[in-house]
């Protein structure tokens, strides 16, 4: 495997102006926001402004890798093999930066100042962390050229064209469909009067099906597509092997997490250190997620070359359909909390008499933990010269009971808890009456 061998010369001087204009923007960022936390005194100033704080991160961290590796490309360097700490340094120093950031967000200690450091690694740990823990277990297959430049295309070429298709999906969707007068009728009767509070006829409206599931579809398809696109820029002939392509996909995922992460946990930072706290661990458990799609669809794009397209399908089918379990009950998840915050009640996790979110991070946590086997089968297949397919990985007798029985105790919980049936169930199992 030659991954000594120099980049096209092409996308080395495109890496290194990428990462110059990324680095100025990033300058710029900083002052900005210097600026705006010296001036600005308003309570919901950091909630409001954390955006400075993604565009810093990225330019001075993504535009300053893309320019060094650039510039050693141009020059002919040969870099080293990726070798990477283990994976409980990330996750220690996560739990750290988690306590830190809380009591600096709840006791407002400096915090316009010294959280946003906390805060760019808080996004950036957990996914770094899967990435290293699987390159370790694949033999450093990567040079740090190209973990580097995966994980900066990652998070720029990456996110940008995810952030097109996302707008262009939706009206795509709708001409399609063109469900415009049962949406209509669907939003004006759950706005309108009517027996009940506004929170049930939302929940009982069919437009909420359809919202969850368009926002569940419409994004992984894009998102998915979009990561893979790291890959064409090393060039076919440099990606020799499927452990090279796997690992080249999760640094590729890694940098779209990053950015992703920074997106939700800055929504919740103006909340106070729980809120933030939260919504950081809750990513950070979950941050396998993009790394291992990316990855899958990574393996089938090597394979087409041999095998065919169906190969590439065999993938990024499976890698669709993980981001939509994720994505559903992650935009219910939002959905509640963002109603407790519009209602003036601030992001609670009790609705209805019961802790509705809570079933839903559970399920989360499920669905993460599945992943992180999906992840370990794949890597020790790889590891020891066994190709596995992510559809006989996926698509198993045992995997389907076990994500049946998931669903089962998720699902209805939360159907009991919001058609009111959920106190008269914690009577009974409680109580005995």
């Amino acid at each position: 495997m030659n991954t000594t061998a120099p980049l096209s010369k092409f996308w080395a001087y495109v890496a290194v102006l990428v990462g110059a204009f990324l680095l100025l923007t990033g300058v710029a960022a900083v002052f900005g926001y210097l600026g705006l936390a010296a001036f600005f005194t308003d309570e919901d100033w950091l909630g409001m402004w954390i955006g400075p704080v993604a565009a810093a991160s990225l330019g001075l961290v993504g535009g300053g890798l893309a320019v060094i590796h650039g510039l050693r490309s141009i020059l002919g360097r040969s870099s080293r093999p990726l070798r990477m700490p283990p994976i409980y340094f990330f996750w220690i120093s996560f739990a750290l930066v988690l306590g830190v950031g809380n009591v600096l967000l709840s006791f407002h200690v400096a915090e316009r100042f010294l959280f946003p450091i906390l805060f760019l690694f808080g996004a950036a740990l957990p996914a770094i962390g899967v990435l290293a823990w699987s390159v370790r277990r694949l033999g450093a297959p990567l040079t740090w050229r190209q973990g580097a430049l995966a994980l900066v295309a990652g998070s720029t070429l990456s996110i940008l064209v995810a952030v097109v298709l996302e707008g262009i999906l939706p009206y795509l969707a709708y001409l399609l469909v063109e469900p415009l007068e049962f949406l209509a009728t669907s939003f004006g009767a759950t706005f309108s009067g009517g027996a009940g509070g506004l929170l049930e006829r939302l929940f009982f409206s069919p437009l909420v099906l359809v919202f969850l599931i368009s926002t569940a579809i419409e994004a992984p398809i894009p998102e998915e597509f979009a990561k893979a696109l790291a890959l064409p820029l090393f060039g076919a002939n440099r990606i020799t092997s499927e452990r090279q392509a796997f690992a080249l996909g999760l640094a590729s995922g890694a940098g779209f997490a990053v950015l992703e992460n920074m997106l939700y946990e800055g929504i919740y930072a103006q909340y106070g250190g729980w809120s933030w706290g939260g919504i950081t661990l809750l990513r950070g458990i979950g941050a396998v997620l993009h790394p291992l799609c990316a990855g899958l669809v990574a393996v089938g794009w090597f394979r087409m070359r041999s095998q065919g397209v169906s190969t590439l399908l065999r993938a990024f089918v499976p890698a669709v359909g993980l981001h939509t379990l994720w994505n559903g009950g992650f935009t219910a998840l939002l959905y509640l909390t963002g109603l407790d915050v519009f209602s003036g009640q601030g992001p609670s996790l009790d609705l209805y008499g019961t802790a509705v979110e809570v079933l839903l991070v559970a399920y989360l946590i499920v669905l993460s933990l599945g992943l992180w086997w999906i992840l370990r089968s794949f890597v020790r297949g790889l590891a020891e010269g066994v190709a596995p397919d992510p559809g006989t990985v996926l698509v198993t007798r045992r995997a389907l009971a076990g994500w049946a029985l998931a669903a089962v105790l998720v699902v209805i919980p939360i159907g009991a808890a919001l058609t009111g049936a959920w106190q008269g169930i914690l009577s009974l199992a409680v109580g005995g009456r």
